[in-house]
This record gives C-alpha cells, sequence and structure tokens, in this order.
C-alpha cells in the first residue's frame, strides 16, 4: 500500500508548492505574464465596449443622434449588444475548439477592427438619417467580434498559466475589464468637455479597434494551448510549451511529466475536436451527472451577475438614475462613473492577490452579501431623494454606489476565474456558447422587461432585482463548491457530490479530502504495498 507521503508526492498540489515553483514577480514569469496579459486585452477591449451601452447615453450628442432617451430606446441599444452574443456563441465551438485558441484571437480582432472603423466612417459620408442604421450595424459587428475574442480569454489564459499562479491571473481577467471600463469612462469624461458633436461619441466608438490592433501585433510570439495542441493530437508541440511556458522554463521533469499525465488522462475519454460534428456534439454537457452540475453553476454564475448588475447599478439606464436624483450635468456623471471605476481597479487587484488564501467560495458569497446590503441601501436612498428632493438622499446614493464598488468588483475577478475553472476541456466552448445563447436572449427580454417596468415605476423597478439578487445569495450559498488548490483536472473530483461543502477543507491537507481520494484510489486499485494498509490510512 502508499503512504501518506507517497500519495501526496503523487498529487500536482504538491508539485506547485516546491522549491522549484516561480515566484510570481520573478523575472522567468514572463513566460507567464506575457501571454496571459496578450490574452487579457480582449477583456480590456469587452470592459471598453460595454462601458459604452452604459456611459454613450450620458452624452447629448449621442442621444440626440442615436438612441433617444426613451427606456425602450436604451433598452435597444443595450440589446443590439446581447443579440451580437448570442450570434457569436453559434461560432464559438468552430473557433475555439476546431481551429483553436488563437485562431479566435486573430478573426475576432480582425473583425473588431473593421466594423469599429465602419461604425464611425459610415456615419461620416453618409447622409444624417442614416447615422442610425450605420452606427448599429457597424456596432453589432463589432460586438459581435470583441465577443469572440473575450470568451476564449479565460480558457486560454487558465490552460497556460503556471498552477500555484492560476488563481492570480484568473483574478487578472475581471481587473481587464475594470481597466477598459475605467479607459473608456476617462475619455467618456474627456468628451463631456468638449463642444457638443458627433465625434463626442465616434472617438469612443474608433477606440474600440486599439486593444484588437494590440493583440493582433502580439499574436505571432504567443504560444498555442496545450490542451488545445494535445486535442489535435500533437502532444509533443503540448510538452514543449508545458516545460518553456507553463513551467517557465525553470520546471523539473517531473513537474512536466505530472502535467502530461493529467493532459493525457483528461483526454483519454474526452470527445474528439476532430470535425464540425464533435465540436457541435452537445451531449458531454450533459452526459454525467458531474457535468450537468457544471454547466448548470455555470450559467447560474452569469445569470447571477447579471442580476446584480441590475440591481446595484442600473446598467444602461444610469444616466436616467443619475437624472432622477439631481445628476443631470454630463460632467457629473461621467466624472461619478470615473471615481469608481479607479475603486473598482484598487479593490479587485487586491482580490486577485487573495483569491487563492480566501478562496472562490468566501469571496464571492461576502462580496455578493455586501454589495446586495449596498444596493438596497442606493435603492432606499433613492426613495427617500424622491420623497423629500433631499440632497442628504442624494448624497446617500452617491455613497453607496462608492461603497458598493469595493464589494461588487471583488465579484468580477471570482466570477471570471470560476468559470475558468467549472467547465471541462471537451465541453468547455460548448458550455460557453450554450450559456451565451441562452442567455442572451434571456438578457434582452431583461431589457426591455426593466424598461418597460422603469418607464412605469421608475427606478423602484430595482426592488424586484434586489429581491431576486436576495434569491441567488441564498442559492448560491447551498451548490457554490471551493475549487481552491486544484489544477484544471482536479477540479472535476469537486462536482462529484451535490453539496458544495466536503469542498470546504483546504484541499491539500483536508482529512475529508484525504479519504476521499483514499477511496478513490482504494477503488481504482492504485494503492500499492508500502509501509500502511489502505484501511489504516482511512481511519487515520
Amino acid at each position: 500500500m502508499a503512504t501518506v507521503e507517497e500519495l501526496a508526492a503523487k498529487n500536482i498540489r504538491a508539485l506547485t508548492l516546491d522549491s522549484n515553483t516561480p515566484g510570481l514577480y520573478s523575472k522567468v514569469m514572463w513566460k507567464n505574464w506575457f501571454p496571459v496579459l496578450a490574452a487579457i486585452l480582449a477583456l480590456v477591449a469587452c470592459g471598453f465596449d460595454q462601458s459604452i451601452s452604459w456611459n454613450l447615453p450620458n452624452l447629448p450628442s449621442f442621444t440626440d443622434e442615436i438612441t433617444g432617451v426613451d427606456p425602450i430606446q436604451l433598452a435597444t441599444f443595450q440589446s443590439l449588444t446581447d443579440f451580437a452574443g448570442m450570434i457569436a456563441a453559434i461560432f464559438m465551438p468552430f473557433f475555439y475548439d476546431f481551429r483553436g485558441r488563437k485562431f479566435a484571437f486573430f478573426w475576432g480582432s480582425i473583425i473588431t477592427i473593421i466594423f469599429a472603423v465602419v461604425s464611425v466612417v459610415g456615419t461620416v459620408f453618409a447622409d444624417k438619417s442614416a447615422h442610425v442604421a450605420w452606427y448599429y450595424v457597424g456596432r453589432f459587428f463589432t460586438v459581435l467580434g470583441i465577443d469572440l475574442t473575450a470568451g476564449c480569454t479565460w480558457m486560454y489564459a487558465s490552460e497556460i498559466s503556471h498552477p500555484a499562479h492560476r488563481a492570480f491571473f484568473g483574478g487578472l481577467f475581471g481587473l481587464a475589464w475594470g481597466i477598459g471600463n475605467l479607459i473608456n469612462n476617462l475619455v467618456i469624461f474627456g468628451m463631456a468637455f468638449t463642444p457638443k458633436n458627433s465625434w463626442q461619441w465616434r472617438i469612443p466608438t474608433l477606440l474600440q479597434a486599439v486593444f484588437s490592433v494590440a493583440l493582433l501585433a502580439m499574436l505571432p510570439f504567443l504560444p498555442e494551448s496545450p490542451r488545445t495542441l494535445i486535442s489535435k493530437g500533437k502532444r509533443d508541440e503540448a510538452k514543449k510549451v508545458v516545460k518553456e511556458w507553463v513551467g517557465c522554463n525553470v520546471a523539473d521533469d517531473k513537474f512536466v511529466e505530472d502535467q502530461m499525465a493529467e493532459l493525457d488522462e483528461a483526454f483519454a475519454n474526452s470527445v474528439s475536436t476532430k470535425s464540425l460534428f464533435d465540436v457541435y456534439n452537445m451531449k458531454p454537457l450533459w452526459a454525467t451527472a458531474n457535468s450537468r452540475r457544471r454547466v448548470f453553476y455555470f450559467i447560474l454564475t452569469n445569470a447571477g451577475f447579471t442580476l446584480l448588475n441590475w440591481g446595484a447599478s442600473g446598467g444602461v439606464f444610469e444616466t436616467l438614475i443619475y437624472n432622477l436624483v439631481g445628476l443631470g450635468d454630463p460632467k457629473v456623471k461621467t466624472g461619478i462613473n470615473t471615481a469608481t471605476q479607479v475603486i473598482s481597479l484598487v479593490s479587485s487587484y487586491i482580490a486577485c492577490m487573495y483569491i487563492e488564501k480566501w478562496g472562490r467560495r468566501r469571496t464571492y458569497l461576502v462580496s455578493y452579501a455586501l454589495s446586495f446590503v449596498l444596493g438596497f441601501f442606493g435603492v432606499a436612498a433613492m426613495e427617500g431623494f424622491a420623497a423629500t428632493s433631499s440632497q442628504t438622499y442624494a448624497g446617500l446614493f452617491i455613497f453607496s454606489i462608492f461603497i458598493g464598488q469595493i464589494y461588487a468588483s471583488a465579484i468580477g475577478p471570482v466570477k471570471l476565474l470560476f468559470e475558468s475553472e467549472l467547465l471541462a476541456y471537451d465541453y468547455r466552448a460548448k458550455g460557453k456558447a450554450l450559456n451565451d445563447f441562452t442567455g442572451k436572449p434571456a438578457n434582452i427580454v431583461m431589457n426591455y422587461i426593466q424598461g418597460a417596468v422603469f418607464a412605469a415605476v421608475s427606478f423602484r423597478s430595482f426592488w424586484i432585482a434586489q429581491g431576486y439578487n436576495l434569491f441567488l445569495l441564498v442559492v448560491y450559498y447551498f451548490i457554490m463548491p471551493e475549487t481552491k488548490g486544484r489544477t484544471l483536472e482536479e477540479v472535476d473530483e469537486v462536482f462529484d457530490y451535490p453539496s458544495p461543502f466536503h469542498t470546504l477543507i483546504k484541499p491539500q491537507d483536508g482529512p475529508n479530502y484525504v479519504k476521499h481520494s483514499l477511496e478513490v484510489l482504494k477503488s481504482a486499485d492504485l494503492l500499492k504495498a508500502g509501509s500502511k494498509d489502505v484501511e489504516t490510512l482511512l481511519k487515520e
């Protein structure tokens, strides 16, 4: 039988903590930093683009020429983004699995660049009556390109980073989105000080292409994901990437062999990606109880985050909310947005540093709960302002936004990191596609429902969202597992049980985890002769 020490040596988690693990900020870690930072440029672009939906309606020049200020018109503008995301989802399995991660980065960037230019050039040379058509067509395809690249980012970055530092790099996903949002806020804030004209919204629209140009320039120097290479039968190339990029050229042979053994085992029973039928075969999503749980958690995590955005900030209706509390000046509105994004970035970075220590589950639940409380406080402040027109209530509303950002921003890094860990490789792209294809139409319906309710009862529509957020918080408590301390392949075991509570102990030394590991090894007849028999180990 195997000893505890031999079992620990077999576990990849022990290897991530050994003396050969490079420090996060050591010189050799550029082999991780470079591909991850290049990839998350797509998320910077995504944050910038999402902020366009929220911020451009704060500029009178934009609402006069493009959207109008009616809640239903604003819902249409926001829904265009969701519709583009839904169409992008159809192509995700083809781009991500059939052709590869770098292929998705390349063509997503090309589409973004072309149509960001089209949406501006068309409005420059076309008659003013055609501006809306040109802008909406260009924006549709720009968002489609951004979604194709951003959707691939968390897959690629989590697959190319060292297991010991995956949590930090995964946390950067939300930070990157916030950086894009902040850049857009700064640009719109600057535009608010310029004379009212069409270039106030054309310049931010055109700037969407900048991040894609930068990603294209870095793309030739990026390695392909080792998981993609193995799925294409290129094991030697995958091993080279694991050695040179994942292990930063300093990992010993044991690290490389253990990583490759895990990949080989994961792909031994995985679905082929060699034909279009294979990559669009959705059966793996519900083939086992394990996969069904993972897909369900993935979709529910996204649904909850969407409702949190509605309840906490109002999204595209932000400009109307500011007007309600007497903050109609575009400079004030965009200034507040810029300040909150600075706060978000600081708290997001802190979350990145401590996600592995605090755990995904604890960080997510605490941040979600506090964000709900402050969102509730913010809606109550709007009630007070509506009743008294007191600037005190307006100040309380702004205070709730600022403080709420501290907690809400911690959710973003955890959400995106958690998504990168939830789905197994052979249905990672399929799960993302299914989530977006079914979730985006729900967002569109929600936009119009929210628009209609907002038109009828104003900001009080957010009481509904806060109630639903509370419901989701309770649901998350009972279903959300802990995935820290595990490689992407080891996360499989987390979803073998319907309850998440067995995952709350430290995975590397918890007695329940050790017991479970020994039971699995015993059932697989993997324990060999050693100093202690398996029954003795199980009792201990």
